[in-house]
């Protein structure tokens, strides 16, 4: 089950520009907002479960950064930001409910706050932006977070076997090394450059090298 809590939300209702101001220049509205949305979902969320059923675990999908950063400081979402995704992580282990947190874009900087949060998951890891590798999140992280995805999507793209067999394999072989939990996958959507043959041979040499 996915949704965002509050940083697309925001996004979204306020506009970005009007987003960025307001967290330096309003951060009391921020606040003011997160409290009201994170009620909203918490009375959905506990309707929706007593009426359905619980489901396997939640998936959040809140991107946080750009290529090169952030989109706003540690200590600003730190501050406005992650205590919402706190309270419902809170609010989803009460039910016995993993959740993986999905972010694009540079997010080095934010993994401390990702992990005090009490995330269980981060996806995907983006390779191309700054300072993203997913074998130093693994020496950091990797006793508190499960990995999901990581390899960059550009060897898929290059539909050459030699190349997918050696990133794959240094990729997997990395993670295993490190003691990772690692739901394998690449960084990004898959393109239509990438072959369908390209795609099977790095499943294949996937298996060939997930055993623990």
């Amino acid at each position: 089950m996915g949704n965002s809590v509050i940083w697309e939300q925001a996004r979204q209702s306020m506009g970005d520009v009007t987003l960025y101001q307001a967290l330096l220049d309003d951060p009391d509205w921020i606040r003011d907002y997160g409290r009201v949305h994170v009620q909203f979902l918490k009375l959905h969320y506990t309707y929706l479960f007593d009426q359905v059923g619980l489901p396997d675990g939640i998936w959040i999908s809140e991107d946080l950064g750009y290529k090169n950063g952030l989109f706003a400081s540690p200590r600003v979402l730190g501050e406005l930001i992650f205590p919402h995704f706190a309270e419902m992580n809170a609010f989803f282990h009460s039910y016995g409910l993993p959740v993986v947190l999905h972010s694009c874009g540079s997010v080095a900087a934010a993994m401390p706050l990702i992990v005090e949060a009490g995330f269980d998951g981060f996806h995907a890891m983006e390779n191309k932006a700054l300072n993203n590798d997913p074998l130093r999140f693994a020496e950091l992280y990797g006793d508190k977070l499960v990995f999901f995805g990581g390899l960059d999507a550009r060897v898929f793209e290059t539909n050459d076997q030699e190349t997918i067999r050696r990133e794959v394999t240094r990729y997997v072989e990395g993670m295993k090394a490190r003691g990772a939990r690692l739901v394998f996958g690449s960084d990004h959507s898959i393109s239509p450059r990438v072959s369908y043959a390209s795609y099977r041979y790095a499943l294949d040499v996937y298996r060939a090298h997930m055993w623990y």
